[in-house]
């Protein structure tokens, strides 16, 4: 019922997805959190933070609205790419869940700020396949990430993305491999001279030395609804990438492309969960690609039962998670 609703894209589809986000988020406006503190090199959000970490009520609305922004680019991404159909609304409909399967995640933290530039970079490697020259895209993707890790420093480790993607597209010329260091260091270079100007270059680079202590263990340890159901995505997750890569969808070079993109950016997001949060939801950037999966396989299936059940089921979680979360 849920997957052949959400395959179209109409006024009726706009308003569930705007209704389901409204219901998984209303103990967050009922109850609303502070802004997630930064970490000393994510300077843009610190600015953010410094503004909106008095006014939670605030924060919660835009954290609110930037997800359902994010949600409906995706899906338009998606749709130009053709990797899920022209008039489906499925991929909106996903991330929304997936992006608010726990308490942590309706409230204001870097990722959810930093997510549009990753969109963003993840629909130009879609497009660079279909295209010969490319060394500007490499550019533009490689800004779009440092961007990013100004909102949210640990994205910049999605380096690893850009040149696993460039192996993955066959691009092996010496000059494209150097750009993305151009870049990343670019936004870096206006901040540097921002710092300059009012005298504290010195003072600000000094604290690159203490990145290492970013890394460790989970502050806190993830409560068992958590457990629960960010088990029970990923699950609908691995089953979503087999069927995306079984006998019942027939793809050509350029979807198989996208998917092997998606693949690398999985591999990437891997290590950005050893960076330290106080909730690892705060760096689950595979909810980009396993939105993009699940969309995906559900474009191509065509017996709904059991794939209608277990996402049902993911949502009846996520709310009990929730609900349980503003009794207590």
């Amino acid at each position: 019922m849920l997957i052949r609703f959400f395959r179209s894209s109409f006024l009726a589809q706009y308003t569930m997805i705007v209704l389901t986000a409204a219901v998984l988020w209303l103990p967050a406006f009922l109850a609303p959190k502070a802004p997630a503190a930064p970490d000393p090199y994510s300077w843009f959000y610190r600015w953010i933070y410094d503004v909106l970490s008095g006014l939670p009520s605030v924060s919660v609305i835009i954290a609110f609205l930037l997800m359902l922004f994010q949600a409906f680019f995706l899906n338009a991404v998606l749709v130009n790419y053709q990797l899920i159909g022209r008039v489906s609304s499925l991929a909106a409909f996903i991330y929304v869940v997936l992006m608010s399967l726990s308490p942590a995640q309706t409230m204001l933290y870097p990722m959810l700020v930093a997510m549009p530039f990753l969109i963003y970079a993840l629909s130009i490697f879609f497009r660079m396949y279909e295209r010969t020259d490319n060394e500007l895209d490499i550019f533009n993707v490689s800004f779009l990430i440092s961007l990013a890790s100004l909102f949210w420093f640990p994205a910049i480790s999605l380096i690893i993305w850009i040149f696993l993607s460039l192996l993955v597209l066959a691009i092996t010329r010496l000059r494209c491999w150097i750009i993305p260091f151009v870049g990343i260091l670019t936004p870096y270079l206006f901040l540097a001279t921002v710092f300059f100007l009012y005298n504290e270059l010195l003072a600000r680079s000094a604290t690159y030395l203490n990145i290492p202590t970013l890394l460790g263990l989970l502050t806190a340890f993830p409560k068992p609804t958590d457990l629960m159901v960010f088990g029970l995505m990923l699950l609908l997750a691995l089953k979503a990438i087999q069927i995306a890569y079984s006998g019942i969808v027939d793809n050509n070079i350029a979807v198989r492309k996208r998917k092997a993109l998606l693949n690398a950016l999985i591999i990437s997001s891997i290590p950005l969960l050893l960076f330290k949060a106080s909730h690892p939801a705060h760096h689950l950037l595979l909810v980009l690609p396993f939105t993009t999966f699940m969309a995906f396989s559900y474009t191509y299936i065509k017996q709904y039962r059991q794939a209608n059940f277990f996402l049902m089921l993911l949502i009846v979680t996520a709310l009990f998670n929730h609900y349980l979360s503003l009794i207590r």
